[in-house]
């Protein structure tokens, strides 16, 4: 144990422990801690005497008071009523719904009172200590209030029953005579004086001593248990005899006892007619001959038994409702009558009228109390010999009871009373007696009287426990305007909570009508309801480790089934009522969150927070966030002195400025020194920190972090600051003061390393200068300006920083001026436009201006300054940017307002150096200060954002020539060089003289703002200034290009030079077409892929598009060769060009295929557009031959050269556009198998179906290049060798098909004069290679290809925001969201894009053949055709061959 002996003082023993817990008195838990807590702040007081042990059991403990509370003077008052207006299936739905509610509340009641002691105060302390003093607070308050306005109406039951039933006599205000709303306002005087006169004399017995009451209790509860059991009895009463109870009709209406004798209209009296009082009452005389109302002469008067029995079938006629309006006769169903919807109503004074408008929801409101009062039991914890047993067997015992009994009541009312008389709410059609209390037995009295002192009772119960209940509240100290109703007198009765329970109770008495209070207090007691069943659904749910209640029959489903309900019948009594109790309890919520004392008890809230921080959490590391949603995330870096006190705390202000309490905001802080050592300092700078943010309003958290060194510990604030996918995306740090002096030569090292770590980090940095003379958040700016200078673009950045600033009410007034630079290339004039523009679009109200800067000589004397301003430039020194930074990409922008607006020189501004702080903007005044932020800013418009701080006009710099002859420092760029001894280059000058002149600039135009806002470009993120050549586009794809190129004009060429007099035209017109094509296509393919704001960015990757776009039109050209001119074939490149790109950009935006070998795009299209064309050109006479169509020696071998030349370069062609690695790999395999498959193909069909059989040289030029072809749209799938062997086999074998038999067919039969067969060479192999690349794709799954299913079938890959995505992107790092299409889908997207490809082009064709037929094109007859001599210089003897085979052929 010695080894715990410092722990002691904190830590108690386990001996100690066990024995407090062996001692433990049954006090409540909750009301001794509040005792002791008041004994410290107050001081000792007099010693109490002990408290005698609780004794009562279940049944006298729980089980009776429930019942008492339960049964009420809804049950005798309004039931009947409610019976005879919703009918017997309707009464009976809301009953069931009322006390399946109590039921499930019950339920969950008892499993939160058996989970550990339960402390005296009911469910206020069992919401309170499980769903925290907040919502404890607002529901305690809820059931403070339903309590109270239970009181009142219980003592308005109390009046009526007295007013009406026992002492009409004794109203002050006389109904007799009055009729409709006179008497109505009559009745409720005589309510509101009475109930003001019984709630005053019940306050001042319970202010005497609650004594009494509790020993009326018993009285009461008997009074409640006789009259139901006088009820029940009178029940069984009617089935033996029935009693007499007549009601008279007046045809089917009912009419006022109190307004006839005898129910005739006439009687016989002495063999003589004489007329009753019910005649004088409808007739202006006593004479048989009087006049009398219409209604009385046309229907007989009729007497009919109120209560027939529970053996008389009336039940069925009661079974459902008869809802009635206001005024609205009480109508017996079944009897005929005679009405004249024209006479003038009758007096009200004759019938029996609905006092009422009644309707559904408003039966439920008006009977929802009478299910109440099941926490009569939990509220009497304290006094339980075993609380946890007691219960929640009494109160669920309880409730069955009284459920059993209002169900049975609901079906035995409807069974023997007549409904005339249920609808009669005050008993007016039977002698104005309580209708319930006309079936009692053995006296109707029984159930007044008892009625009557339960109401009695119960309001004095509620005049009891309100008080106490608000006292409880008012004693934790959760609602500070609340404490004065804590005390009370002596013996800690609570007098002040008395005066305001009697005083809102007293409300409740002014409204004087039962059936309007009832509604209010449902609420109240719903609203606490509905809590109690959420604090046991999230106990459950959550499960916490202190959640074991005793009590088993409990699950969060009935729980949230029974919340469920409570909400319901909320909003079922009385939407308004329902909304304004809503609103009462957010408003006591909300103060008690910002004004209330601050109480941890464990509660379920804070466990939900948790789970429910968790789980958004994890859903925030799911994907990124969306553009839309972005805003600045701030993580403020702030310095502490040797007191641990902020050094900065106008940061705090600008960050609460900018912030408005929205997003996440993380104040952070380096303390120098060990965690063992320093932990105490820690503290105390959190702290500091803590009152800081407090102070300024920051809503966010605190982070400090003990380091070895204050720079280590910054980046690890930066590095790990935020949760999960809840982390910082910005960060703020103070320009460093003081910076060129030698003893703060860390601190700017420092401030560096942060400008580098949040740029690696894409973190934005805002670096505000001069922060200590920003405005504090008590300040007011009436007037001025914020002035923004945006010199690039940071994807929307510095404009929303403005926008977040003016909506703080310091900087509110404040206007937004935007400044921008023009240089010698730009066109201000559109610049201003395109701006303007563009803030429209942003719906930001700036003015704005476009400032020219020229370039200059630089002078002599510029140069000079620069050398001393290099040397002093010491922050600048440190940053070695790299050497071809100028040759940076421009940004791809996708807002085309944009375009103007962008840079067009970014090398300009990306040279710019360091000026003296002294020279340029720090001379600004106090209010004139910058922020800026860095580069690679993830902001909504773009994920890289070049920016940078510039503090003054500060800004960083490319050093140009730093890294030049470092020698032995190479490995440390800042060892062996002397900083104030180095000469910059001429580049650097002209950088420097450039930021001098622009910060100039800066001065003039802004030296009266407010703010100024720069956004510069950051530091790279190559220290060591050594560029990556192998990851530069010429690199990569430059071989590529070259290998194309051989294609192109090479292979091509030498191809088409196969006739014996056309070489010159097959291998010249081929490089004209090819020449003039691809600088075509540039223009073209650009306009559709490669275009951003307006321009067409050109790179080495265009040209291979623009070449793939050529050899589109040498393919086509290939079917027309020899048979057109030159002014033909531009021609057709100028229109095929165009449909090629317009189908190329249509088919991979809107039916995104794989094609990566052009089977569809390349192979197809050329095919078919060059039938289409040579469709139109048809030469009737050249189908029979034409005698210079024909080959010689050399002509084969020039043609056989080109062959080769495509059979060496075509894995190039086919491997250019796959994804670079193992796909790229893939492709040049299999094209190069299925070219060798090909080849030995051909060779063998080529002698094989050779008469002589040897083998023909146009095969071999032709057919031994088909293999490259067919396994081009599945040339970087998983294929196999096999598989690739096999598809050059086919299409060896279809295009050597096509060449003997189908080529010829096509000529005789459909006009196609395929000169070169592009046909069999590209429209056959290349249907073939679509067949297999869509069997490829259906049988491509994730156990063959792996994660890398979906950089292949990019399209494939799961959608946006899908989880799948997340994972695989961990894997594949830049994976791409894709269309989430199946192998299925996919595939029928390749089959649409091949007849969408070969429709186009034929079309195309076609259209462009009848074009080339115009004569203006210059056309070659059919004798020039294949011949040279039409279009070239050629030599003599350049159709030797063809003449010495003429004399040959003479000759023999």
């Amino acid at each position: 144990m010695a080894l715990f002996e410092e722990e002691m003082d904190t830590s108690p023993m386990v001996s100690s422990l066990l024995s407090s817990l062996a001692n433990y008195s049954n006090l409540p838990t909750g009301s001794k801690e509040h005792e002791e807590a008041e004994n410290n702040e107050e001081g000792a007081r007099p010693s109490k005497k002990p408290v005698k042990a609780p004794q009562l059991g279940t049944l006298i403990g729980v089980y009776l008071p429930c019942i008492q509370n339960i049964f009420g003077v809804i049950l005798f008052l309004r039931m009947t009523w409610m019976v005879g207006v919703g009918g017997v299936f309707g009464s009976f739905i809301i009953v069931f719904m009322c006390c399946s509610t109590t039921m499930l509340t019950a339920i969950s009641m008892s499993a939160i009172a058996t989970n550990g002691v339960v402390p005296a105060g009911g469910s206020y302390y069992m919401i309170s200590r499980s769903l925290g003093p907040e919502f404890g607070g607002a529901v305690g308050i809820c059931f403070y209030l339903g309590t109270t306005f239970a009181g009142a109406m219980y003592i308005l039951g109390c009046i009526e029953i007295l007013l009406i039933y026992i002492l009409p006599q004794a109203a002050i205000f006389k109904i007799e005579g009055l009729e409709g709303p006179e008497a109505e306002e009559a009745l409720l005087n005589n309510m509101r004086v009475y109930g003001t006169i019984v709630l005053s004399l019940m306050s001042l017995l319970v202010f005497v001593g609650v004594k009494y009451v509790n020993k009326l209790a018993l009285v009461f509860l008997a009074c409640v248990i006789l009259s139901i059991v006088a009820v029940y009895a009178g029940v069984i009463k009617t089935a033996i005899d029935p009693p007499v109870f007549p009601v008279c009709l007046l045809g089917n209406r009912t009419l006022m006892s109190k307004g006839y004798d005898i129910c005739a209209k006439v009687m016989d009296i002495d063999n003589e007619t004489v007329t009753t009082k019910l005649w004088r009452t409808f007739c202006d005389s006593d004479s048989l001959n009087a006049t009398c109302d219409e209604y009385f002469n046309n229907n007989n008067v009729t007497e009919i038994q109120g209560i027939p029995g529970v053996t008389s079938g009336i039940l069925a006629e009661n079974l459902f409702g008869n809802y009635l309006e206001k005024g609205m006769f009480l109508e017996k169903r079944g009897i005929a009558s005679k009405a004249d919807p024209d006479s003038p109503p009758p007096g009200s004074n004759r019938y029996v009228l609905a006092d009422i408008t009644s309707f559904f929801t408003l039966l439920v409101g008006i009977y929802f109390p009478s299910v109440t009062g099941i926490m009569a039991g939990s509220n009497r914890s304290g006094d339980l010999r075993d609380a946890q047993k007691s219960i929640p067997i009494g109160t669920i015992a309880a409730i069955t009871t009284t459920s059993i009994v209002y169900m049975s009541t609901v079906i035995l009312f409807g069974a023997c009373i007549e409904g005339v008389v249920l609808r009669d709410k005050f008993g007016e059609g039977v002698n104005g007696n309580l209708v319930i209390g006309t079936l009692a037995w053995p006296s109707p009295w029984v159930i007044v009287f008892g009625s009557f002192f339960s109401t009695c009772g119960a309001g004095l119960q509620s005049l009891t426990g309100a008080p106490r209940l608000l006292q409880a509240i008012s004693r934790d100290g959760i609602i500070p305007f609340l404490r004065v109703f804590g005390h009370g007198k002596a013996n800690g009765e609570p007098t002040w909570a008395l005066l305001l329970t009697t005083s809102i109770c007293e409300i409740g008495i002014l409204i004087a009508s039962l059936d309007a209070v009832a509604p209010i207090l449902s609420m109240f007691f719903l609203m606490c309801y509905m809590f109690v069943n959420l604090a046991c659904a999230l106990q459950t749910l959550l499960r916490t480790p202190n959640w074991r209640p005793r009590f088993k029959f409990y699950h969060w489903a009935l729980s949230f089934l029974g919340m469920s309900l409570c909400l319901s019948l909320m909003f079922i009594c009385s939407w308004y009522y329902a909304m304004v109790a809503m609103g009462i309890a957010t408003c006591i919520y909300k103060y008690i969150e910002f004004c209330g004392a601050e109480k941890e008890w464990g509660d379920g809230i804070r466990g939900i927070s948790l789970s429910a921080a968790r789980f958004a959490l994890m859903r925030l590391e799911e994907g990124p966030p969306h553009t839309k949603n972005w805003r600045p995330q701030m993580l403020v870096l702030v310095s502490v002195d040797a007191e641990q006190n902020v050094e900065q705390p106008r940061l705090l202000s600008l960050t609460n400025q900018l912030k408005a309490g929205k997003g996440l905001t993380i104040v952070g802080t380096s303390v120098q020194g060990t965690f063992l050592d320093n932990f105490t300092e820690a503290q105390r700078a959190d702290q500091s920190l803590r009152k800081l943010m407090e102070t300024e309003k920051v809503k966010g958290f605190s982070q400090v972090v003990i380091s070895s060194n204050l720079r280590d510990g910054t980046s690890h604030l930066i590095q790990v600051g935020g949760l999960g996918g809840l982390k910082h995306n910005s960060v703020m740090v103070s320009w460093p003061r003081n910076w060129k002096q030698p003893e703060c030569h860390e601190q700017f090292r420092n401030f560096i390393e942060v400008v580098r770590e949040t740029t690696v980090a894409s973190l934005a940095l805002l670096v505000p200068k001069n922060i200590a003379s920003y405005p504090s958040n008590g300040e007011r700016f009436t007037e001025g300006h914020i002035d923004v200078w945006w010199i690039v673009h940071d994807g929307g950045m510095l404009m929303l920083l403005p926008f977040l600033l003016r909506q703080h009410k310091v900087w509110r007034k404040c206007k937004m001026r935007i400044f921008t630079v023009a240089q010698m290339d730009d066109n201000s004039i559109q610049m201003k436009k395109d701006l303007i523009t563009f803030l429209y679009h942003l719906r930001i109200d700036a003015v704005v201006e476009v400032v020219e800067m020229h370039d200059g000589d630089i002078s002599a004397y510029t140069y000079e300054k620069t050398l001393v301003m290099e040397q002093r430039s010491q922050i600048l020194k440190q940053m070695h940017l790299t050497k071809n930074e100028k040759e940076r990409e421009i940004q791809s922008i996708t807002d085309i307002s944009r375009g103007s607006i962008r840079r067009k020189n970014p090398s300009a501004l990306r040279s710019q150096h360091s000026v003296d702080e002294g020279a340029s903007v720090a001379e600004q005044t106090e209010d004139q200060v910058q922020l800026i932020h860095s580069k690679n800013t993830s902001t909504p418009a773009s994920p890289t954002s070049p920016a940078v701080p510039a503090g003054g006009a500060t800004t960083w710099t490319d050093n140009k020539g730093a890294e030049k002859g470092k020698g032995p420092s190479e490995g440390n760029p800042e060892a062996g060089r002397d900083p104030f001894n180095m000469k910059p280059s001429q580049v650097d000058v002209r950088r420097m003289h450039t930021a001098m002149r622009l910060n100039e600039v800066i001065m003039k135009k802004s030296k009266e703002a407010k703010l100024v806002l720069l956004n510069m470009p950051g530091p790279p993120k190559n220290r060591n200034n050594r560029t990556k050549p192998m990851e530069n586009a010429v690199y990569k794809d430059y071989p590529i290009f070259t290998d194309i190129q051989v294609i192109i004009f090479l292979g091509f060429g030498c191809l088409f030079a196969f006739f014996r007099l056309y070489g010159f035209g097959g291998m010249v017109f081929n490089l004209l077409t090819a020449a003039f094509s691809i600088q075509w296509a540039i223009l073209v393919q650009g306009y559709f892929q490669f275009s951003h704001d307006g321009k067409i960015h050109l790179g080495v990757i265009n040209l291979i598009y623009a070449e793939f776009a050529c050899a589109v039109v040498l393919i086509s050209f290939g079917a027309v060769l020899g048979k057109t001119s030159p002014l033909q074939l531009l021609v057709m490149a100028l229109l095929e060009v165009p449909v090629f790109a317009l189908t190329e950009w249509a088919v991979l935006k809107y039916l995104k295929i794989n094609d990566s070998g052009g089977s569809i795009l390349i192979h197809l299209f050329a095919c078919y557009f060059g039938l289409g064309v040579t469709f139109v050109l048809y030469r009737p006479h050249l189908n029979e031959g034409h005698a210079k169509a024909n080959t010689s020696y050399q002509s084969d071998i020039l043609s056989l050269i080109g062959t080769l030349f495509l059979w060496v370069f075509w894995p190039s062609f086919n491997s250019s556009l796959t994804l670079k690695g193992d796909d790229q790999h893939r492709a040049i395999l299999h094209t190069f198998i299925g070219l060798s498959a090909s080849t030995l193909t051909a060779f063998a069909l080529s002698a094989m179906l050779n008469k002589n059989g040897k083998i023909t040289i146009s095969d071999i030029q032709n057919v031994t290049l088909a293999g490259g072809v067919t396994v081009g749209a599945s040339v970087d799938m998983m294929i196999t060798p096999a598989a690739a062997y096999a598809l050059g086999m086919m299409g060896c074998t279809a295009c050597m098909l096509g060449y003997k038999y189908l080529s010829p067919f096509l000529a005789q039969r459909f006009r196609i004069q395929d000169q070169c067969g592009i046909h069999n060479l590209h429209g056959l192999t290349g249907l073939i290679s679509c067949a297999a690349g869509i069997c490829a794709i259906l049988m491509a799954d994730e156990e063959m290809y792996g994660p890398s299913l979906y950089e292949i079938f990019s399209h494939r890959a799961p959608v946006e925001g899908d989880p799948k995505l997340h994972k695989l992107q961990i894997l594949i790092p830049g994976l791409q969201p894709g269309l989430g299409r199946t192998a299925r889908e996919q595939a029928l997207f390749q089959v649409a894009a091949v007849f969408s490809t070969i429709g186009v082009s034929t079309l195309g064709g076609i259209l462009t053949g009848f074009v080339l037929k115009l004569p203006y094109l210059a056309p070659p007859s059919d004798v020039f055709c294949f011949d040279d001599q039409l279009f070239f210089e050629v030599p003599p003897d350049y159709d030797s061959p063809l003449k010495l085979n003429n004399i040959d052929d003479s000759a023999a």
